[in-house]
């Protein structure tokens, strides 16, 4: 194995701080109630693959390589990029949109955006590599070597070994420069050959309806900032009524419903971010107004931005 590699085989301080609550006793169904950081972690890792820096350093990549933490209490979560994940070692529990399925050493786990799954593991000796992949690129890639993987909730490949095409992007990481975001996505592509190539597909569900949510709430989440109920409309080349109906019957809210969550969630981010005023925030959000932002902010969080600012500086 690598030398890069090799380091998440030593746990962090977040990996001591699991397994220490772990260690007290508690039961898997009170662990499910998470401490503060991990919902915090949740957010943050939503927002890794769309060129923001809510992490330590500056991310405008494409692909993103973390370790997920052990002990890390299981949480229901999706993402709108797709996951990849590798186990160099040991094994995980997921549950993938209610369905259980263990990997192990040298499976590859897809999970395709917009659906809800967690992951789960208490051997400390496990190192589930995470592959962050913005979807557009992930796709073009899912076509051009044939995995047919676009249209499904997940896919589970075993007998492979990516050692090294992550210790290529790992090293990218750590000497970052203009063509690092390049030789990133070419050993991505050598691992979607490899798979292609190498690997055992062991199960493979399809998404049926979800595929429509999933579709809508991109589509959303993409054009949140500006997007109108006819501009949706347009762009699926539907009526504006049907657009409403068919957005309330996939997703259980209306259009205003989840345009104001999707501008409240990035908002409530960047305020956390600490770098902008809440006069810049309402206006990159999608506010015209400052004072029609602050009053919905308030509305929505039970705070002012200021004072929901103020209350999460430490945090």
């Amino acid at each position: 194995m690598g030398k890069m590699l090799d380091v998440f085989y030593t746990l962090t301080e977040e990996e001591l701080y699991y397994r220490k609550l772990w260690q007290e006793g508690r039961s898997r169904a009170e662990f499910i109630i998470l401490p503060y950081e991990v919902q915090e972690r949740a957010r943050l890792e939503e927002k890794i693959v769309l060129s923001t820096s809510y992490y330590s350093r500056e991310y405008d990549d494409s692909i993103v390589v973390l370790k997920h933490p052990v002990f890390m209490p299981r949480y229901l979560h999706s993402h709108q990029f797709v996951e990849l994940t590798w186990l160099m070692s040991g094994s995980v529990e997921e549950s993938i949109e209610g369905q259980n399925l263990r990997a192990r050493q040298g499976s590859l786990v897809v999970i395709m955006p917009g659906f809800y799954h967690s992951i789960w593991t208490d051997d400390e000796n496990t190192v589930a590599v995470n592959m962050l992949v913005d979807r557009d690129l992930f796709q073009s890639l899912d076509s051009r070597f044939g995995l047919d993987l676009r249209g499904c909730i997940y896919a589970l490949f075993d007998g492979l070994d990516f050692s090294q095409e992550l210790e290529e992007m790992l090293d990218e990481d750590g000497h970052r420069d203009g063509e690092s975001r390049f030789f990133k996505e070419v050993a991505l592509e050598h691992i979607l050959l490899k798979l292609s190539r190498q690997g055992q597909l062991i199960g493979k569900v399809e998404g049926g309806e979800r595929k429509e949510v999933y579709k809508i709430m991109g589509y959303l989440e993409e054009h949140s900032r500006d997007v109108t109920l006819s501009s949706f409309a347009s762009d699926f080349n539907i009526s504006e009524q049907y657009a409403s109906r068919l957005i309330r019957e996939k997703t259980g809210l209306s259009f205003s419903e989840i345009v104001r969550k999707l501008r409240m969630e990035e908002a409530a981010l960047l305020l956390r971010g600490g770098k902008l005023s809440s006069k810049e925030i309402s206006y990159r959000v999608g506010y015209s107004s400052p004072e029609h932002f602050s009053r919905t902010f308030k509305a929505y969080f039970g705070l002012s931005p200021e004072a929901w600012k103020k209350a999460n500086a430490s945090i």
